[in-house]
């Protein structure tokens, strides 16, 4: 039996559906067009009238506003799972906690780690915040060379920051780099919280002149494996939400 969900219908007629989003369109143009028979543009025009998608006039047809939305949400559909499908070998046997949202596909950067670019992640992250005015950053594990780019750039650029992580990440810190962690919330610029939860990932919400912009970093046995980054607007409104839920539930940290 054919499925008449709105998604399916969608799916089963998007040529149709791009076919009127050019505009009133007669039956015989469309048949043209598609180049498939009239009873097949019938049966089309049919199922995207009862979805709501396409109205009858006096000489044709055309989408309705839901159905021009309808080949938009469509593409952005297809588009997210081509992303996806190249950052599945990202996501392979990692156990992240936080609740990501499929807007951090849209318009994405996808960045992976090689065996002769090992630190292709840890650049991406260096150029996202690299002209940062600010950085609300969540990280449940510790590398140091992104801890060292944060400190300067706070240090000799004024960058502020909030910082999630956890207790073992700040006793890494600590130990490795033990007056960085003072110095700069002793500036007023940098607030750090921690919390008992383990996700093999950074989240980096990067406030740049030209806008917002967010960045995932992905660790497999404790190494950058990936990096995932974009500025579309649904993308860093997830990022940001997720840091401040993160922030509300997190301990402030004194290192002093």
């Amino acid at each position: 039996m054919t499925d008449p969900s709105p998604a399916a219908v969608v799916a089963r007629r998007i040529e149709t559906l791009r076919a009127l989003d050019e505009g009133e369109v007669t039956k015989a143009a469309l048949v043209d067009r598609l180049g498939v028979s009239r009873s097949t543009v019938d049966r089309a025009v049919r199922e995207l009238s009862a979805a709501g998608f396409v109205e009858a006039t006096q000489s044709g047809y055309h989408t309705t506003p839901s159905g021009r939305l309808a080949v938009g949400v469509y593409d952005r559909h297809t588009r997210r799972s081509e992303t996806l499908a190249e950052a599945a070998p990202l996501f392979a046997g990692v156990e992240i906690g936080l609740d990501l949202d499929p807007a951090i596909l849209d318009e994405a950067t996808l960045i992976e780690a090689t065996p002769h670019a090992p630190s292709r992640p840890v650049s991406a992250v260096a150029d996202l915040i690299g002209t940062a005015t600010h950085v609300s950053v969540y990280t449940g594990r510790f590398l140091s060379r992104h801890a060292q780019r944060y400190h300067n750039r706070v240090t000799e650029a004024g960058m502020t920051g909030s910082f999630v992580t956890t207790e073992r990440v700040l006793e890494r810190q600590a130990a490795a780099r033990p007056g960085d962690m003072r110095e700069v919330v002793a500036s007023g610029r940098v607030a750090i919280r921690h919390v008992d939860r383990d996700d093999p990932v950074t989240l980096v919400l990067a406030e740049t002149p030209s806008g917002p912009k967010m960045g995932l970093v992905v660790y497999r046995d404790g190494t950058p494996s990936g990096f995932l980054g974009t500025d579309a607007p649904a993308a860093t409104r997830w990022a940001r939400a997720c840091h401040d839920r993160l922030w509300a539930a997190a301990t402030p940290f004194d290192p002093t």
